[in-house]
């Protein structure tokens, strides 16, 4: 049997197989969870395909969405790192300065970790555009025009920067899920760490919003009532 033939046969196969797990997907039935075992062998095939060539024709899997996801996110914290000292600059109360040059740095060691899951991956680091996070900080710098100079100033800050902080906490949990059922432990344990990260800075971001900084925005509208009255 020729080369040619063994491949066509093999890609017939693998197209069948795909429309048979679809239409499973249609018609409602689970899948069970992968045994040890199961993810070691993905995880060995994951590998396998990120050292050969292939063909763009070739089926799209649950790894390459995870390789799509990572440049995504890449592109992402490469972006917010460059905009994040505007936004210190423009914060007034100084805890707030002092978590967002904190998540900076942080930011910066997670752009090094993503570099090291890049590695482990087999692939080389970069980017690719995300519009999602370009629109989301686009209107945090149009938000800045609007109230930077203002008594909202902080509360516009962290507004903003509470929908960055959704979108990578969505990102990354996705990223690690993907991870965790490709048998990626050690991607899976590096996503695990930034996230943590991602939840604790929203965390902190919000105790901020509640304990002062909303309250100190609202005082003007109180003394703006006065007035009128």
């Amino acid at each position: 049997m020729s080369t040619n033939s063994t491949t066509a046969q093999s890609g017939s196969a693998k197209k069948s197989a795909t429309a048979t797990r679809k239409k499973a997907r249609e018609e409602g039935k689970s899948t069970t969870k992968a045994t040890g075992a199961a993810r070691t062998k993905r995880s060995q095939a994951v590998a396998k395909r990120a050292a050969s060539r292939r063909s763009p024709k070739e089926q799209k899997s649950l790894s390459d969405l995870l390789e799509h996801a990572l440049k995504d996110i890449y592109y992402a914290e490469k972006k917010i790192y460059r905009a994040l000292p505007k936004m210190i600059r423009k914060a007034d109360h100084p805890d707030l300065k002092e978590a967002l040059q904190h998540h900076r740095e942080e930011t910066a060691g997670q752009i090094d970790t993503l570099e090291s899951v890049f590695e482990v991956m087999g692939k080389r680091a970069r980017g690719e555009k995300c519009e999602a996070i370009d629109g989301i900080l686009e209107e945090g710098e149009s938000l800045l025009e609007d109230f930077g100079d203002s008594v909202a100033a902080d509360a516009a800050i962290i507004f903003s920067c509470q929908a960055v902080e959704h979108y990578e906490i969505t990102r990354y949990g996705s990223i690690r899920a993907f991870a965790d059922a490709l048998g990626l432990d050690e991607v899976r344990d590096h996503i695990d760490s930034i996230l943590e990260q991602e939840k604790a800075a929203d965390q902190k971001l919000n105790d901020l919003a509640e304990s002062s900084v909303n309250d100190a925005a609202a005082e003007y509208d109180d003394e703006d009532d006065s007035a009128a009255a």
